[in-house]
């Protein structure tokens, strides 16, 4: 029995609704529950009220879940940074540069950089703390940063990459012919147009470094705890609605820096 086009599109229609629900049902139900007012939360809501909120303020708040929000934002910022000018330079080195070398192709330099994301968060949190405890860095802030730089470094590649192969690459000779030189070209007119490309990567690798858990799991110690780590510590033991609360705000929170790095990189194919 075959199906007309119009059924067609109506069933792929209903299956895409099917997925979004599945796959953000999960997020509603969480914020909805930050806004309960009992203590175990559970349908259907007794109540409204903001006091799971004003448990993340000070005074009376949550100095564990405080001291690890602020040590994942300094992370994420680090991260995002150090991806951003690595990612930058590594773009401009597959782009720009002829290697004669096979090995030095840029097809397997690709290859190369890109493998963290096809590659099993789990795998990689475990290969990377193998290589952590041989050199004796695990579970320390720098050890943490450096993780998280790997993970994120192939989108910010990505997205400046995509750029520079589409730049003109006549402006910078006509800077060039006009007098400047080569460093001049570049800080005065390359990087003034690839910078949205740029930030853009950047958003992207802070969204990644904040939220990771699965890697950071494996890279953490006694001294270094993330927002996420924090959380799953504390879901352990039951779900208490200032746990919605927080993660309602990390929802929302990340939503925005994705939704920002969204429109810059949009720009940056356009």
């Amino acid at each position: 029995m075959e199906l007309s086009d119009r059924n067609s599109k109506r069933a792929l229609r209903w299956f895409t609704y099917l997925v979004y629900v599945f796959l953000y049902a999960p997020v509603v139900i969480v914020i909805l529950l930050s806004f309960t007012e009992q203590k175990v939360p559970s349908f259907p809501m007794e109540g409204f009220t903001l006091k799971w909120y004003l448990n993340l303020i000070p005074p009376g708040h949550d100095e564990r879940i405080v001291s690890a929000f602020i040590q994942s934002l300094q992370i994420a910022i680090i991260t995002a940074i150090g991806a951003g000018v690595i990612g930058t330079l590594a773009a401009f080195g597959m782009v720009r540069s002829d290697f004669d070398t096979p090995w030095l192709d840029s097809s397997v330099l690709y290859t190369v950089f890109l493998s963290p994301i096809v590659v099993p968060w789990v795998v990689t949190g475990i290969a990377v703390l193998t290589l952590y405890s041989i050199i004796g860095i695990q579970g320390t802030f720098l050890s943490v940063v450096i993780g998280h730089i790997l993970i994120a470094l192939p989108f910010v590649i990505l997205v400046v990459a995509s750029q520079l192969y589409g730049f003109d690459r006549e402006l910078e000779e006509a800077a060039q012919n006009l007098g400047a030189s080569e460093l001049r070209t570049f800080y005065e007119v390359t990087l003034p147009l690839i910078a949205p490309g740029i930030i853009a990567g950047m958003l992207f690798a802070f969204t990644l470094s904040f939220d990771n858990f699965t890697q950071t799991f494996f890279w953490v110690g006694s001294d270094v705890e993330t927002l996420p780590i924090v959380i799953y510590g504390k879901i352990k033991t039951g779900i208490e609605p200032t746990i919605n609360a927080v993660g309602t705000v990390i929802i929302i929170f990340s939503l925005l820096i994705a939704a920002a790095a969204e429109k810059l990189s949009s720009r940056v194919v356009k």
